[in-house]
């Protein structure tokens, strides 16, 4: 009997070994190889962005001495003259359409924007930070809402993109979870190229008379724009 209970003691010692490797490997995988591996991917992508950045300011800075004026509008739908947030609001609306999300808040906010090697001629970047709080059905729709806003022409960097629990909505016979996200990116722009500035895309919208404003938050924004 005491040697049944000295073998019952090493197959519960073997037991707890093995389900604290276990916890320990599981621990191991969400607390450190995840956030390692998310913060690893993260750098990837700001350090390609901020490439496609200096590639576009390079190549503005090149024709900056040109005669040929209009050689800087094509340019300027990568890298702007001026913040140009009614773009990006515009921007915004088509991918609320074409992914089914809804747009609950929209904020920007300008600032200069460091670069450790700028290219020669480069005297002023500024970025406009968008801010976007936005609800879905399904995260098949963050992703098509992420997707479209990636097509933008205009050159930016994916600052975050964070989500919350999904909240359920509970009534009398239904129940719905909604994915509750909020999405940064910056966009850039050069303030210092004054004489281009009257180059700026103009924002290809249609006529107040025949136009639908798909999203709840433009007229708020526009209004806060233009204080």
């Amino acid at each position: 009997m005491t040697d049944l209970t000295k073998r019952q003691k090493e197959i519960a010692l073997v037991v707890l070994s093995v389900l604290l490797f276990i916890a320990i490997g599981v621990y191991s995988y969400f607390m450190v190889y995840m956030p390692a591996k998310e913060a690893n991917d993260q750098v990837k992508m700001t350090t390609s962005n901020e490439r496609d950045v200096l590639f576009a300011l390079r190549k503005q800075a090149a024709a900056q001495g040109r005669t040929d004026t209009a050689s800087s509008q094509p340019l300027q739908r990568k890298v702007p003259t001026k913040p140009l947030e009614d773009a990006v609001l515009l921007q915004l609306g088509k991918a609320e359409i074409k992914s089914g999300i809804t747009i609950r808040d929209v904020s920007f906010s300008q600032g200069e924007f460091i670069i450790a090697n700028p290219p020669e001629m480069v005297e002023n970047v500024n970025q406009l930070l968008t801010e976007v709080v936005l609800q879905a059905d399904s995260y098949i729709e963050v992703e098509k809402f992420v997707d479209e806003i990636e097509k933008m022409e205009r050159v930016f960097i994916m600052d975050s993109i964070n989500f919350t629990m999904p909240t359920e909505i509970r009534e009398q016979e239904s129940a719905k979870e909604l994915v509750e996200m909020t999405v940064s990116f910056s966009a850039f722009y050069r303030p210092d190229l004054t004489s281009l500035q009257h180059e700026a895309p103009k924002i290809d919208a249609p006529p107040p008379s025949e136009k639908i404003d798909p999203t709840p938050f433009n007229e708020v924004q526009k209004a806060g724009v233009s204080k």
